[in-house]
């Protein structure tokens, strides 16, 4: 039990301390931030917790005999699989290596915490996520106010002459998804009645003001997207809130010009955009089946934009700001589709949770909606590859699934 007991405090600090923190440098060329200080450690005594209690009963590790998590289980090996071959044609196999042991983190989390999760667990991380996130967002406030932020991005629209929110994360784009990941269900308990309406009300307008003055386009279009699906899914009425909030967008001075650029074709940041895309889709053609190596894109950049002087973007070095063209080039076609497999998994599993769950209904349906969100967002930035954020989304997605598979045994969850 003690054992128990120190590994639920180290998974409680690493929920409030990877949203608030950072801060992250490298020793040699292993990464260090709060994601993998805590990461190992939570890993290192779930290993040594899960290891003696299967020694007593094996049943212990029933949860991850179901179809979703077998499921989910081959795609990781597999990729995994390819992630380490690609270190042998890799041009940075340093690159390569770390990036395939980042994954193998957000996984092997992933399973200590659907095995060794209670209900109060599960209650209590949530919980505690959801305050550190109203907390980050007052944070954005301040930031805003007293323009903390500074101009970030040299040239791209301020509102109000203030830099963009971006919080406690180091990008407003990793913030305008980590709010995408919260703002929903403040909505829904207001339509439901759960809890004080106007304390919901309060926390939404909150959440709205950092994802508006994160001043990021992609999660604006995300927030839409998943209000689209959770209207469709379970509220028809609020559709109407929809076109009230892009008249809305339209009418405000600090967003009506952000928002137009969505639609402008001759926008700079979209255009530099097409061309990253671009490069990275050559690389495909290059090497469609393996790619050039994981986490190579970045290394191999500055080689396609001196082959192809079209696509040159006003720098020498870029991301793909695609997590799936970043993956097609770097993996190939193969490792692509496991990647997007393997999300679409995870994403799968949320919508299971929502349809047979009673205790967990409510957060899985706003959860749908980040997910629409985040899977969308990818197509203009690499969030899938930011570890502040990434890791979150499978710690949360696999307390989701463990609270319905207690209610399933339990005989309350509706089967499916």
């Amino acid at each position: 039990m003690k054992l128990k007991n120190i590994l639920n405090i180290i998974l409680y600090t690493f929920i409030i301390i990877v949203p608030l923190v950072p801060v992250k440098t490298k020793i040699s060329f292993i990464p260090i931030a709060a994601d993998t200080v805590f990461g190992g450690l939570a890993i290192l005594f779930g290993i040594a917790y899960i290891s003696l209690n299967c020694i007593k009963d094996r049943s212990y590790l029933n949860v991850v005999k179901s179809k979703e998590m077998k499921f989910l289980g081959v795609l990781a090996v597999l990729f995994t699989i390819i992630s380490l071959s690609s270190v042998f044609y890799a041009q940075n196999k340093v690159a390569a290596i770390t990036e395939t042991i980042r994954f193998i983190e957000y996984v092997v989390i992933f399973y200590i915490i659907l095995i060794v999760s209670d209900n109060d667990f599960i209650k209590k991380s949530l919980s505690i996520f959801y305050i550190v996130m109203i907390i980050a967002s007052l944070f954005g406030v301040v930031q805003f106010i007293f323009n903390l932020s500074g101009f970030y991005d040299n040239g791209t629209y301020h509102p109000l002459g203030r830099g963009r929110i971006y919080s406690t994360f180091e990008n407003p784009n990793y913030w305008g998804a980590a709010i995408n990941m919260v703002i929903f269900y403040p909505i829904i308990c207001f339509v439901e009645k759960r809890g004080s309406r106007l304390l919901n009300g309060l926390v939404f307008l909150l959440f709205l003001f950092n994802l508006i003055f994160s001043s990021t386009r992609g999660s604006w279009l995300g927030f839409g997207l998943g209000l689209l699906v959770i209207s469709i899914l379970r509220y028809r009425r609020m559709l109407l809130s929809i076109p009230a909030l892009i008249v809305a967008a339209l009418i405000l001075p600090a967003t009506r010009q952000r928002f137009l650029s969505i639609f402008d074709p001759h926008n700079a940041s979209e255009g530099v955009r097409v061309k990253i895309w671009k490069t990275g889709l050559e690389m495909f053609k290059d090497y469609p089946l393996l790619g050039v190596g994981n986490g190579n894109f970045l290394f191999r950049y500055r080689e396609y934009i001196s082959k192809y002087h079209e696509l040159y973007a006003g720098r020498t070095i870029f991301t793909t700001h695609n997590s799936y063209i970043k993956m097609l080039a770097e993996l190939g076609a193969i490792g692509g589709v496991l990647f997007i497999l393997i999300y679409a998994s995870l994403t799968h599993i949320t919508f299971k949770v929502y349809r047979y769950t009673k205790r967990y209904n409510l957060v899985a349906l706003s959860f749908i909606g980040f997910w629409c969100a985040y899977l969308f967002q990818n197509f203009l930035n690499n969030l899938m590859f930011i570890p502040q954020l990434n890791v979150l989304v499978w710690i949360i997605t696999a307390m989701l699934y463990k609270g319905y598979y207690i209610e399933s045994k339990k005989g309350v969850a509706n089967h499916g």
